[in-house]
């Protein structure tokens, strides 16, 4: 799950959190759109990365 919050005034951060850990995250974005786009580049950029991996089996 995403979860976006301003970390100053000004200051956005996004986090990628799983059964209430952080696995990723990133902050200094000026605006919580500006932040929700990036984290929207990771979800992109992990669906790339999984579809590369080879399948087990």
């Amino acid at each position: 799950m995403f979860k976006f919050r301003e970390t100053e005034l000004g200051l956005w951060r996004w986090s990628f959190i799983f059964r209430d850990q952080t696995l990723a995250h990133e902050e200094g974005f000026p605006s919580e759109g500006k932040a929700k786009a990036a984290a929207m580049v990771f979800a992109r950029d992990v669906g790339v990365a999984l579809k590369k991996m080879p399948a087990s089996g």
